[in-house]
């Protein structure tokens, strides 16, 4: 559901058509089989995104409940109510996940990760940055230019729950592709805005065009963003960054296109096959939720010394939510071509490297 003071408007998919309005001004909890001060009304439902360029239409989801359709959305600029909807617990750590270009709420790679933090880890808060009516229409002229503003206005609210109460020590912010450097302005922002500094900043395959080289036309997330930035590259130089961005960065099987179990020839672009390999980002950490020991990576200059090093379990460390937060240079892996993706230590031996492809 999403809160449009005063009216609440149901996205497309959610099971009744219409608008629920509230009764009066004030707060409210829980899904809409919960929430008591909702009324229906026969008034067609307006379906979001509406592809507006407003800092006003962009939401926080959190998801209060065990199921993806279980939520509560406030516009970015009532951040502070989160802490009065049933469910957000400040005692435990938060997650706030940017999806990417022409992306929405439904998206599978939202409803993969955020599954994930349900099912496998619900004593996360786990919050939607929805920024979907400013990651649509061309890409350099609208969506990668609104990564400035949707990450200026993100930090501003950001502050304002931090100097509330939010715990910026158990806080984790997680892009992926345009959301990544969405991610990197935020933490850059509150950082030399705001004085204070988010302690990890996860880029999931961050978007490669109009933003490497550095500063030619935007600047991309980096190291000195958070505390520490974990990267992980699985198309690099196609829709993702070519070389390193973070304190530690991540290149299963290579981090570049063609992931192992995606199409050879995909040639439509930001088809789902044209995307496979940008998307193993995503799936990939989402497995490490549920599997924290699914992806070791093993330190090397290039993909070609981490094949060549005959004892790769040395300065190992987990791809993934688990990251080591001390993990420093870039770190290889390979992986199964299909779900279950992680390998295990069997990832990191070059005479598993013809090994077929294990079987869900």
């Amino acid at each position: 559901m999403r809160v449009t003071d005063p009216i609440l408007t149901l996205e497309s998919g959610s099971g009744r058509e219409g608008r629920w309005e509230l009764e009066s001004k004030g707060h409210w909890y829980g899904s809409k089989e919960h929430c008591t001060r909702l009324i229906y009304t026969d008034e067609p439902a307006r379906i979001l995104p509406d592809r507006t360029n407003r800092i006003e239409d962009i939401y926080l989801r959190f998801y209060n409940g065990s199921a993806f359709d279980e939520y509560v959305d406030l516009p970015l600029h009532h951040a502070c109510q989160l802490f009065e909807i049933k469910g957000f617990d400040n005692k435990n750590p938060t997650v706030l996940y940017i999806h990417g270009f022409i992306e929405t709420a439904q998206q599978e790679s939202v409803q993969v990760m955020v599954n994930a933090y349900l099912e496998a880890r619900p004593d996360t808060n786990i919050i939607l940055l929805d920024w979907s009516n400013m990651s649509h229409g061309s890409y350099l002229v609208n969506a990668a230019r609104n990564t400035k503003k949707v990450g200026a206005a993100a930090a501003e609210q950001l502050s304002k729950l931090i100097e509330a109460g939010l715990s910026i020590d158990k806080l984790q912010v997680i892009g992926h592709s345009l959301g990544s450097h969405v991610a990197g302005y935020l933490a850059r922002d509150l950082k030399t805005k705001h004085n204070k500094t988010v302690k990890r900043l996860t880029a999931l395959d961050p978007a490669f065009p109009a933003f490497y080289p550095d500063g030619v036309v935007m600047e991309h997330v980096t190291d000195k963003d958070a505390e520490f930035v974990d990267v992980i590259h699985t198309d690099a130089g196609g829709y993702g960054a070519p070389v390193r961005t973070g304190t530690a960065d991540f290149w299963p099987n290579g981090g570049k296109s063609i992931q192992p179990g995606c199409p050879r020839f995909a040639p439509i672009p930001l088809s789902d096959d044209n995307l496979c390999s940008h998307w193993r980002s995503w799936r990939f950490y989402a497995e490490s939720i549920r599997n924290p020991e699914a992806f070791p990576a093993s330190p090397a200059d290039s993909y070609h010394k981490f094949r060549e090093n005959q004892s790769p379990e040395v300065g190992m460390v987990y791809m993934g939510s688990n990251c080591d937060n001390n993990a420093r240079g870039s770190y290889y892996l390979t992986t199964n071509a299909e779900y279950p993706f992680g390998k295990g230590m069997d990832g990191i031996y070059a005479k598993n490297k013809n090994t077929k492809t294990k079987k869900t």
